[in-house]
Parts: structure tokens; C-alpha cells; sequence
């Protein structure tokens, strides 16, 4: 059963005026999933002053519990100074409390083991690993967090912000401004209309100001050569219309930080040139490609949280196969990228057990693509597993009968796009193997 906020009368430090916060004990993500995105972002146990505007985290304990990882974690914060027999109470009556909740086909070992931590902090970094976040990646988001607060220090403060740019520039990526949006989406959500106003505020500037000494490497589908120009053209020719945000997704590893760079030196011309009209539609348009990024970045982590708990799900599963083919029509890039991953942070942490059972996974996906693809696909894929040229030849006597014409365009094809990803030696390896499919095809003409 879902636990409700309780209604909380609290003491605006700042000004001294009483208020009314809704204050979570539990946060129970298997019983309100939503509840799992607000408390990430710090929208749960969140007081802001209708008087004075001060805001911030509540110092009170929280019980945090995800079924679905075996997850139970008790948020004691150590500005509370409760003894070693308080806290023992205090945890043991909030564990109590969800395992009495619980069915008791769902009262799990992992009950008898709640783990407690001192810090919101460490909170959200045990949520995030059990996710499959590795530290490393942990490590870099709290360094833009403080990046972003320093900047916001100096908002007001020209000069100051001007040393801190240029000591900071090659941190000014496109990752740093996407955090910003996602600071201003949770400084929205809470109603905090002023922090909002300030990051909008501080993403201006320093979307103005940065103006790096050398371009940084090209992203994945773009080349030094990629003309920026034409790009923002066909993105302005989109707006507003049914097209603009399949272009936006289209373009989007395109969409860098150079790419923003070369938009906003075309607003500053068009502000020298006196041409007010054309930066404010520039202007206008940047800050709404910037929120369609949001919104298509905020659906790109919801599929992949989505297919983690469709892992983790399976990973429970007494017949991984089995449950596999059951969640067939759910398995996307995003579950196949996020189980790799998830098997990558299973091995560097040494975790065997983990690491079998996504490997079952892993291989009862690559059996359920596999069937689901053409028979030609399938073909290509067995003579890029055979040796040449003995493996291959004995593939291709197995599957004389799709040996044509179109199955040679399609062959083509294949090769054509590996072609454009830099796999020279499976490249190399299927040129040969087609001069085989050539002769046997010449065999089988009348």
C-alpha cells in the first residue's frame, strides 16, 4: 500500500514565519513509481518559505524502499545528533512498518538488512549504482553540480564571471548546459519561480560568452566538415511545423556544443548589425530547441529506466528464456544498451552471480532478435560468425536456397552501411566471402 505525506508545520529558518510542508517518512517506489524521478530530483521533503523565498532540504529521516532491486535504505541525517540506541528505534520502527505493509510471500531477506546512511548524498549515490551508475559517472555529475553553483555565485558579478569561464571553458560541454536544463525543469516543478529565473539567467550568459580557442572533436555522425549553417536552416524551416521534432531527433548527434557556438555568434551578428527582429527570432528559436533537447533527452532516460526494471525483472526470473521471450516485443536498442551496460559494471565489480544471469539474458535477447530477423539477415550473420573459407563455404552449402539476386543487394547493402562504421576487417572478410556467394550462384544458373 502507497504512504502518504503527512501535512508538517515547519519554522522558516531564514525569517522565522511558520509554514506547512507535506513530509515523507517512506518513499516506497513499488507501490508509487513516480515518487523514484521527484525524489532524485529533491522535490520530496522540500521546504521553500512563502514568505521570504528560502529554501532547502529537510533535515528528517526518510525510509527509502525499491522492491524490485531489494533495495531498503533509512536516510538518518546526522544533523539530528540521535545516539546509537535512537537511531537502532528509529530504523527498526520504519522497517517494521513496510514490512508489515508487505504481503508475506514479499518479506524478503533483505528486510533484516536495511542499510542506513548519514547524508542525502549518499542516499542518491546507492540508488543510482543499484541503477547500474558507476561511481566514475557519479563523480563527474556532482563536479558539474559545483561548477554550476560557482557560477551562480557570480551571476551579478561580470568580471568574476568572465575569470570563471575562461578558467573553466573546456568544462563548458554540452552535458554542463544539459544539467542546467534539468535544474531549471526541477526549480519549476517545485514552484520556484526565482532559482528558475537565475539559471535561465546564468545559461544565457554563458551560452553568450563561451567562445572556445579550438573546436572540440566532432560527435558521433558529424564530421569537422558538418555545416552548422545549414543545419540551423533546416531546423528554422521545421519550427512549428509536424516536422520539427522527428528533424530534431534526426539531427540530434549533430546537435553539439559547437553547434549551439556557431547559433549564438549568429544572434550576436545579427544584435551588431541592428537587425533586433532576426536575433529575437534566433534567440526564440535556440531556447526552443533547447527545451525540445530537454524533452527528448527526459524520454531517452525514462525508456532506459524502463528497460532496467525490465532487467532486473528478468534477472528474478526462474526461466530467463522463457521470461525473455515473454517481454519480446519490449526489447529495444535502449533495453540492449542498458543491459550491456549492466553487464560491464557486473564484471568490473566482480559480482559473478550478477554477471551470469545478465549474460542469460544477453544470450536469450540475441536468440530472440536473431528469429525475428529476414532469413538473408540471419544468413550474413552466420558467415560473419564462420572462418574463411572453409566455415563459410559449408554456410553457404546449408543455405543454397536463398543464394539469388536479391539476396545479394541485400548482402551489398549490409556491407555498404558496416562500410561507413570502420569495421575494415569484417568488411574485408565479407568481400571474400561474396566472391564464394558469386560462384555458387553461377552454379546454381541453369
Amino acid at each position: 500500500m502507497p504512504f502518504p505525506s503527512v501535512p508538517t508545520q515547519v519554522i522558516c529558518p531564514s525569517c522565522g514565519a511558520p509554514f506547512f510542508v507535506q513530509v515523507y517518512t517512506i518513499v516506497d517506489v513499488g507501490e508509487e513509481p513516480e515518487l523514484k524521478d521527484k525524489f532524485l530530483k529533491g522535490e520530496i521533503n522540500y521546504a521553500r518559505c512563502p514568505k521570504c523565498g528560502t529554501g532547502g532540504a529537510l533535515n528528517t529521516t526518510l525510509l527509502y524502499h525499491d522492491p524490485a532491486k531489494e533495495l531498503l535504505i533509512v536516510y538518518v541525517p546526522s544533523e539530528l545528533g540521535l545516539s546509537a540506541e535512537e537511531q537502532e528505534r528509529v530504523v527498526g520502527d520504519l522497517v517494521k512498518t513496510v514490512m508489515n505493509a508487505q504481503p508475506a510471500e514479499k518479506r524478503k531477506a533483505y528486510f533484516l538488512q536495511p542499510k542506513v546512511v548519514l547524508t542525502l548524498q549518499s542516499l542518491y549515490d546507492t540508488i543510482l549504482e543499484a541503477d547500474g551508475i558507476s561511481k566514475e559517472v557519479l563523480d563527474a555529475y556532482r563536479a558539474r553540480i559545483k561548477l554550476a553553483n560557482q557560477f551562480l555565485s557570480a551571476l551579478d558579478d561580470e568580471e568574476a564571471l568572465d575569470k570563471l569561464v575562461e578558467e573553466h571553458r573546456e568544462e563548458l560541454t554540452y552535458e554542463f548546459f544539459l544539467l542546467l536544463a534539468d535544474l531549471i525543469e526541477g526549480h519549476k516543478s517545485a514552484g520556484d519561480k526565482e532559482g528558475a529565473e537565475k539559471l535561465e539567467s546564468l545559461r544565457a550568459k554563458l551560452t553568450a560568452k563561451t567562445q572556445p580557442s579550438t573546436p572540440p572533436p566532432p560527435p558521433q555522425g558529424a564530421t569537422r566538415e558538418t555545416n552548422y549553417e545549414e543545419i540551423i536552416d533546416r531546423l528554422l524551416e521545421a519550427r512549428g511545423r509536424d516536422v520539427w521534432q522527428p528533424t530534431v531527433a534526426l539531427l540530434r548527434p549533430i546537435l553539439d556544443y559547437q553547434f549551439f557556438l556557431v547559433l549564438t555568434n549568429k544572434i550576436e551578428q545579427a544584435q551588431k548589425a541592428g537587425d533586433e527582429a532576426e536575433a529575437t527570432k534566433l534567440s526564440e528559436f535556440r531556447e526552443e530547441l533547447l527545451q525540445e533537447l530537454d524533452k527528448l533527452d527526459k524520454m531517452v532516460r525514462e525508456a532506459d529506466e524502463k528497460a532496467a526494471k525490465l532487467i532486473m525483472e528478468l534477472s528474478e526470473a526462474e526461466d530467463i528464456e522463457a521470461a525473455v521471450r515473454e517481454h519480446a516485443q519490449e526489447i529495444n536498442q535502449a533495453f540492449v544498451e542498458v543491459l550491456m551496460a549492466y553487464r560491464s559494471v557486473a564484471r568490473s565489480r566482480e559480482d559473478e552471480e550478477l554477471a551470469k544471469k545478465l549474460d542469460a539474458i544477453w544470450e536469450a535477447t540475441s536468440k530472440v532478435i536473431e528469429e525475428s530477423l529476414p532469413p538473408e539477415i540471419r544468413l550474413i550473420h552466420k558467415l560473419i560468425q564462420a572462418e574463411h573459407p572453409e566455415g563459410t563455404n559449408a554456410v553457404l552449402e546449408e543455405h543454397r536456397g536463398l543464394l539469388n539476386e536479391d539476396f545479394l543487394k541485400v548482402y551489398d547493402q549490409y556491407v555498404q552501411d558496416l562500410t561507413r562504421t570502420g569495421e575494415h576487417s569484417l568488411v574485408e572478410h565479407l568481400q571474400k566471402v561474396r566472391e564464394q556467394i558469386v560462384v555458387k550462384m553461377t552454379i546454381l544458373r541453369p
